[in-house]
């Protein structure tokens, strides 16, 4: 079976092998995320697939401009062929990847780390060039979503019952969390003074408006802007 490194043709070693080595992700897909792409930036040279999109990268797409909002199926290929489309996918920071579902692969858990939210689903049948179905997968896989649309999008996918859902949370050490603590206090004393609805909140709730501020203001790195819109 050949290999393919741009044109996100191959399934990779772990995949059912047929007779082609092109593999279309199926329309289902695309219909329950409810979205039109700007750009497929790893699309076949040849044949039609079921990616609405409006422009498509068909070679050389690592060393291109990718624009908008982008769907991304890359060459599976070999174990690390993933790591620079990934990479690229992340800094573009708008669109949904499709990527086999290797939670213990390195490449795999810095991918999840990045990601807004991602979509696990059941094992997909990929379909041929020439209409017919492959045969079930070895391995289920995984949408990453890059940006508020592409969340948006997984979620929706995620209600039509295409799979689910996952974020990653961070791990909290103990000074975390005594920092956690600290700032809850202080949030706890505005509240009771704000009186009303503010003072009758629950712990639970207000401990997790004190963790949600920590995370998306106080922390966040000054470089991250959360994806194109």
């Amino acid at each position: 079976m050949r290999r393919f490194f741009e044109g996100g043709r191959v399934m990779g070693h772990w995949e059912t092998i047929g007779q082609s080595d092109e593999w279309y992700t199926p329309k289902n897909v695309f219909d329950a995320l409810g979205e039109r792409f700007d750009l497929d930036v790893a699309a076949p040279n040849h044949g039609r697939t079921f990616v609405p999109a409006t422009s498509f990268i068909t070679e050389n797409s690592l060393n291109r401009e990718w624009y908008g909002f982008i769907w991304m199926k890359p060459p599976f290929g070999t174990r690390n062929a993933l790591r620079p489309w990934l990479s690229k996918f992340f800094t573009h920071g708008n669109g949904i990847a499709l990527v086999p579902d290797r939670t213990s692969a390195n490449w795999f858990r810095q991918a999840w780390a990045q990601s807004n939210l991602t979509l696990f689903t059941p094992k997909l049948r990929f379909h041929r060039p020439d209409g017919t179905v492959g045969k079930s997968p070895s391995t289920g896989t995984t949408l990453f979503a890059a940006g508020k649309r592409a969340e948006r999008a997984l979620r929706r996918a995620a209600a039509e019952g295409l799979g689910i859902l996952g974020r990653p949370e961070p791990v909290q050490s103990e000074s975390d969390k005594s920092r956690l603590l600290r700032a809850h206090e202080g949030l706890r004393e505005h509240l009771g003074k704000a009186g009303g609805r503010f003072a009758e909140m629950s712990t639970a709730d207000s401990m997790e408006i004190m963790r949600i501020i920590l995370e998306k203001y106080v922390d966040a790195p000054s470089s991250f802007n959360g994806g194109a819109e």
